[in-house]
């Protein structure tokens, strides 16, 4: 998928420029949505940022940083699938980098590959709070788009 955002595949910086960041607006949106969602089902369950909230963050953190320390056999909750490739022949440059950035910034709809956005959506869920979990969750999208800017090679 990240090939597909490239300089050469967009013929100019600018047109490149604005795929980016079209893709890192949208993976950052799809994420604070769904952040928004799991502080939703928190508030719903009555949940607040208390000690056992923060306890329960710590364990998942700490099971994850286990995971990626020790190698423990902990799953990830995810779909083990790509964005759909047809995408990007199907629609522009811009709206496939686009879609790409919401189907990857939701997080534990594609492919993931370290533990990291489970604690993160637990803090999501335990807070209670939707604009909490917004909050909490978008920089992971942010982060998740930005990335096909910093792994470009400079001399495409």
């Amino acid at each position: 998928m990240v090939e597909t955002i490239t300089p050469v595949v967009h013929g100019t910086r600018r047109r490149y420029a604005t795929a980016v960041a079209l893709h890192t607006t949208a993976a950052t949106l799809s994420a604070a949505v769904l952040g928004l969602a799991l502080g939703g089902i928190g508030a719903a369950l009555g949940l607040e940022w208390n000690a056992a909230g923060v306890a329960v963050i710590f364990l998942f953190g700490a099971i994850y940083a286990g995971r990626e320390a020790f190698g423990w056999p902990i799953p990830l909750p995810q779909f083990r699938r790509q964005v759909p490739e047809w995408w990007r022949t199907f629609f522009s440059p811009q709206a496939a980098a686009g879609l790409y950035g919401l189907g990857l910034g939701a997080g534990f709809f594609t492919y993931l590959s370290f533990g990291t956005f489970a604690a993160v959506a637990a803090a999501a869920v335990t807070s209670g709070d939707p604009l909490l979990g917004a909050a909490l969750c978008a920089p992971f999208g942010a982060a998740r788009g930005i990335a096909v800017a910093v792994s470009v090679n400079p001399n495409s």
